[in-house]
C-alpha cells in the first residue's frame, strides 16, 4: 500500500515535470520567433531598405509578439483575455523600466531622441492617460485610443515621406517572415502554458502575462543597442520606444470594447510607472541631466516591493 502511494505520487510528480518542461519549450520558441522577426527589421532599417507601406506596417510588425498572444488570447476564454491584457500593458512597463535602464547602463548618458521618437512618447503619454480614464470613467472614452493611434501614424507617414530609403532586399525579409511564421505557430502555446503557470503559481494570468511575456517579447529591442553599435543613438532610442504607440492604444482599446476586462492593481502600477517615465525621459532631453538611470532603479524598487506585500 505505501509503495503504491510512492509509486502514485512519483507518476504526479513526472508529470508535473513534463507538462512545466512543455510550457517552458514553447515560450523558448517564442523567443526564438522573437529575435529573429527582430533582425530582419534591424538588417531592413541599419541598411535603409525599406518600403512606404512596409513602414506603415512597421509597428504592427515589430508588435507581431505581442498580436500573436493578443489574438489568441481573445479566443481563449476569460483567462485567455486576462493574458491578452496583461501582454499589451506590459510591454511598456518592461521597456521604460528595463529595457531603459540597460540601455542608460551602457550608454551612460542623458537621451537624445529625434523627431519621430518624440512623437511616439507624446502620443504613448496621451494614450496612458485615456487608457486611466477610459478603464476607471467611461469605458466607450476607448475609442479615442484607436483614433489616437490613427492620428500619430498620419503624423508619422508624412514624416517619412521625405525621408530617402531604397528598396528592400531579400535576406532581411527572409528573417522577417521567418520570425512571423514561427509566432504565428507558438502564439496559443504561450497562451495556454501562462494560463497553466498562473494556476500553479495561484496568480492572475493577467500578471503573469505583464512580467513574462513582454520581457521575452522586448528582448530584441533591448539587446538591439548593444547588438547594432555603429546605428546612430537616435535609431538605438527609436528601437527601444516605437512599439509603445500602438501596445498602449489599439490593443487595449478594441479589448476595452469588446471585454469586461479586470486590470488589477499591479498592473495599474506598471501603467502608471510607465507613464511617468515617459515624461522624465521626455524632461532628460531637455535638461541635459542623466535622470532616467536613477529612476528606473526606484520604480522598479517600488513595483517589486508592492508586488511583493500584495502576493
Amino acid at each position: 500500500m505505501h509503495f503504491a502511494k510512492v509509486t502514485l505520487l512519483s507518476s504526479d510528480f513526472s508529470t508535473l515535470l513534463l507538462q512545466v518542461y512543455l510550457q517552458v519549450m514553447a515560450f523558448i520558441a517564442f523567443a526564438a520567433g522573437c529575435f529573429t522577426l527582430s533582425y530582419g527589421i534591424d538588417l531592413s532599417f541599419e541598411s535603409h531598405e525599406i518600403t512606404h507601406f512596409i513602414y506603415f506596417l512597421f509597428p504592427f510588425i515589430t508588435t507581431f509578439p505581442e498580436l500573436t498572444v493578443y489574438v489568441y488570447g481573445l479566443f481563449s476564454g476569460k483567462a485567455g483575455a486576462e493574458v491578452a491584457i496583461g501582454t499589451a500593458l506590459g510591454e511598456p512597463f518592461i521597456v521604460m523600466t528595463v529595457g531603459l535602464l540597460a540601455y542608460k547602463l551602457f550608454t551612460k548618458r542623458p537621451l537624445k531622441m529625434d523627431s519621430g521618437s518624440r512623437d511616439s512618447l507624446l502620443t504613448f503619454i496621451f494614450a496612458s492617460v485615456i487608457f486611466f480614464i477610459s478603464y476607471y470613467i467611461f469605458r466607450y472614452a476607448s475609442v479615442f485610443l484607436i483614433l489616437l493611434f490613427v492620428v500619430y501614424e498620419y503624423v508619422a507617414q508624412k514624416a517619412f515621406k521625405r525621408e530617402k530609403h531604397e528598396s528592400l532586399r531579400k535576406t532581411p525579409l527572409i528573417y522577417t517572415f521567418a520570425g512571423l511564421f514561427l509566432l504565428s505557430l507558438t502564439g496559443k502555446y504561450v497562451v495556454d502554458s501562462t494560463v497553466y503557470f498562473a494556476k500553479l503559481l495561484s496568480l492572475p494570468p493577467s500578471l503573469i502575462s505583464f512580467l513574462v511575456i513582454p520581457l521575452i517579447s522586448s528582448a530584441p529591442e533591448i539587446v538591439a543597442p548593444f547588438v547594432f553599435l555603429k546605428r546612430k543613438e537616435q535609431e538605438q532610442i527609436a528601437s527601444l520606444i516605437a512599439e509603445l504607440p500602438l501596445t498602449m492604444s489599439v490593443y487595449p482599446g478594441l479589448l476595452m470594447l469588446v471585454e469586461n476586462i479586470s486590470v488589477p492593481f499591479p498592473l495599474a502600477l506598471g501603467i502608471g510607472i510607465s507613464l511617468s517615465q515617459a515624461v522624465l525621459f521626455i524632461l532628460e532631453e531637455k535638461t541635459e541631466k542623466n535622470i532616467t538611470t536613477f529612476t528606473s532603479f526606484i520604480f522598479l524598487a517600488l513595483f517589486v516591493i508592492t508586488l511583493r506585500f500584495l502576493i
